[in-house]
């Protein structure tokens, strides 16, 4: 599918990033928010997240919000600073096997390199097929896997944590997200 753009997502998008996230919560293989936060809650997301890290949004020409990506903090310590933790999500209609997710994960990846970011972590539910595997596609390594890890719908799942080296292990100065925006 080549009829999309990839922006950076905006306050605005608060509503489609939680219906398309929202659409996962009652299901057993992506999440483990059992929850969906609320729209003022995304809101919020969006603006706090694009202070440090890339938020990304994948949008049809008539506004339709495909997917997104974002980079949170790995851990809170210090010395965890050169490391993201994605989270990536496609809307539950969105065409699958057609780019989406390598083309935001590749913009996203792009971005977090030039800010200086030497890793990028996924965490993912271990019977996530689909998510495994376009991790993989991507060079992701398995790292650890947690058995049991959460009790969702009456069962324990597990999680997978994979990794992906982005940087050339230079413990350079990162550079904000809203910085790399502004230069753009």
């Amino acid at each position: 599918m080549e009829n999309y753009t990839i922006r950076v997502a905006e306050e605005t998008d608060a509503k489609a990033v939680h219906d398309i996230y929202g659409a996962y919560v009652d299901g057993e293989n992506v999440t483990f928010t059992i929850d969906n936060p609320s729209v003022e809650d995304y809101r919020q997301k969006i603006i706090k997240t694009k202070k440090t890290y890339p938020f990304y949004i994948a949008e049809v020409p008539d506004g339709k919000i495909l997917g997104y990506v974002y980079g949170s903090p790995l851990r809170p310590h210090d010395a965890y600073q050169w490391n993201v933790e994605s989270t990536i999500m496609l809307a539950p209609d969105a065409p699958r096997r057609q780019g989406i997710a390598t083309a935001l994960y590749t913009k996203f990846m792009e971005t977090l390199r030039l800010q200086h970011f030497q890793f990028v972590y996924g965490v993912l539910v271990d019977t996530n097929e689909p998510s495994i595997a376009l991790h993989k596609s991507l060079g992701f390594e398995e790292v650890g896997h947690f058995y049991n890890a959460g009790f969702k719908l009456g069962k324990w799942r597990g999680i997978l944590w994979m990794q992906k080296q982005i940087g050339n292990l230079e413990a350079e100065e990162l550079i904000p997200f809203s910085e790399i925006c502004q230069k753009s």
